[in-house]
């Protein structure tokens, strides 16, 4: 793959917490790794404990020190804005946006997983949206295959469309949806997903296999169902050869 003078930066979010977005992540940097594609995998801000960032620290083999991934760490398990005020500190937009361009200097790809759902508090000043704009990032949408799901991903969606100085640029790709399968569908997960693409692209949606976070150290490598998956969004968003 031709070296890109700035590194593509694709935004993971998603319509809640606990959706899979670090499960995705993870799976996504160890597959970039595997295509031999220069990356890296942040989640900038945690609230509650650090385990979304260790398992992104696992999938890149430990080469990335957890500091790295994860500068900003709050003990309380609330939105990060909150939880920052209420330990005293406060969060600049500025800082975190030149710790994500210091990280990512000489790579191709960089995958920031944000916490909590699209319009989640993060910082001071700055949502979701506002980093996306700073960024210039693409924006990875996960959401959790299960009853309700459909409105949920819809106002995202929207939402994330909206917020985007790019939208109707038929050169850029528009938010890409990760549904998360369980590991036991019934009848709304196995309809879920013919139901949303009567309302989003069909394209933009794709189908990620159950892979639970015990799974995580393989994140399943060698399966094909999930390289399928993986290579389909490294092609919408020209990532790897």
């Amino acid at each position: 793959m031709k070296r890109r003078q700035e590194p593509q930066v694709i935004f993971v979010s998603g319509t809640d917490t606990g959706v899979g977005k670090t499960v995705f992540t993870a799976a996504f940097i160890r597959w970039l790794r595997q295509q031999n594609v220069p990356s890296l995998a942040l989640k900038p801000l945690a609230s509650g404990d650090r385990s979304d960032a260790e398992a992104l620290h696992r999938a890149q083999d430990g080469a990335v020190p957890l500091d790295i991934i994860n500068p900003w760490h709050f003990p309380e398990p609330l939105a990060p804005l909150l939880a920052a005020r209420r330990s005293g500190r406060r969060v600049a937009p500025e800082a975190v946006l030149e710790h994500v361009r210091m990280a990512s200097r000489g790579l191709d790809v960089v995958l920031v997983e944000a916490a909590g759902g699209w319009l989640s508090p993060l910082m001071e000043g700055m949502d979701a949206p506002g980093l996306v704009r700073a960024l210039n990032a693409k924006v990875a949408l996960v959401a959790a295959n299960r009853l309700g799901v459909i409105g949920h991903l819809r106002l995202a969606w929207e939402a994330a469309r909206a917020g985007d100085p790019r939208r109707g640029n038929h050169h850029e790709p528009r938010p890409q949806v990760v549904l998360m399968s369980p590991p036991r569908p019934g009848l709304a997960e196995s309809t879920n997903p013919a139901l949303l693409r009567e309302f989003i692209p069909g394209e933009d949606v794709h189908e990620f296999p159950w892979l639970s976070r015990r799974l995580l150290r393989c994140d399943g490598s060698g399966d094909p169902t999930v390289e399928r998956a993986l290579s389909e969004l490294a092609g919408r968003w020209s990532l790897a050869s």
